[in-house]
């Protein structure tokens, strides 16, 4: 297996402080989810449909979820080629509190949740 570099954040509770390399196919599947995630269409060079811009459309009065999960699943479908090994289905749900409107999107591979992200 080819090595990735390990891109969890320190204020994630599940960094490994030294690790910067990893060989782990679900940490890979996690660490592409987010820069699908965190990127704006048109914003790599050489391939303009790369992303999700996700607070934008989150933000959108015409998304609804099913809509959102689609959009998600196609980027993964495109762009994470473990795609083909693990099956990885987005779950979106919107809400609100008095005082800001959420999203919250889980990612489940092969039926057992990986990541979560919250949106406000």
């Amino acid at each position: 297996m080819i090595q990735d570099i390990y891109i969890r954040s320190p204020e994630d509770p599940n960094y490994v402080y030294g690790i910067y390399s990893h060989e782990d196919a679900i940490e890979s599947i996690i660490s592409k989810i987010r820069m699908i995630l965190g990127t704006r269409q048109g914003q790599i060079l050489g391939d303009v449909n790369f992303g999700v811009a996700l607070e934008d459309l989150i933000f959108e009065t015409r998304i609804n979820k099913f809509d959102l999960e689609e959009k998600i699943r196609a980027q993964i479908t495109q762009y994470i080629s473990e795609a083909s090994q693990y099956k990885i289905s987005p779950k979106v749900s919107f809400g609100q509190t008095e005082t800001y409107d959420y999203c919250i999107i889980d990612f489940f591979i092969d039926n057992n949740k990986i990541l979560g992200i919250l949106v406000k």
